[in-house]
């Protein structure tokens, strides 16, 4: 149990990094500001940094509570040493294919957005991604759907970009 919750701390640390360098480095020599642009309250860097911001909040959550749940491990345990077990049930070898079939599914959705839009990509991979990584809860695939209805009325209406 350790070993996986060491692992996710290293993932969460990668992404809070992988956050400010899109901060500090990425969107500025991405995104072109005018001195209009700089000038006013909402600018075209604003809504990419807040979702960085989001972003690093939300690794930096996850970090912290895998952090607080090795703890608990070692406390429970007494010992940091740990038993290391090969997989040896088909599911288990089947899981270790787990994160490049979702991969895949990731860039399937990149290319179904591009040849048929936002909606109906949206409406066919992600659920399927969650399917796939064990999510049996109808309630994720519901605040999924809520969450991907807001994004696109936030872009459609008060960002006024046209989605399809």
């Amino acid at each position: 149990m350790k070993k996986e919750i060491r692992k996710d701390m290293v993932v969460y640390a990668v992404l809070m990094v992988c956050a400010i360098i899109v901060y500090f480095w990425i969107i500025p020599t991405q995104i072109y500001l005018s001195g209009s642009a700089k000038a006013e309250a909402f600018s075209p860097d604003t809504f990419p940094r807040f979702i960085t911001i989001v972003f690093w909040l939300a690794a930096a959550g996850g970090f912290l509570n895998s952090l607080r749940l090795y703890r608990r491990e070692c406390k429970k345990d007494g010992d940091s040493s740990e038993n290391i077990d090969q997989p040896h049930a088909p599911s288990a070898k089947l899981a270790a294919f787990i994160p490049y079939i979702v991969f895949l599914l990731v860039l399937v959705y990149g290319i179904l957005f591009s040849q048929i839009g936002f909606i109906a990509a949206t409406a066919i991979v992600p659920p399927i991604i969650l399917l796939i990584i064990g999510c049996r809860k109808w309630y994720y695939y519901l605040s999924y759907y809520i969450f991907a209805v807001v994004l696109y009325l936030l872009f459609k209406y008060l960002l006024l970009v046209p989605i399809r």
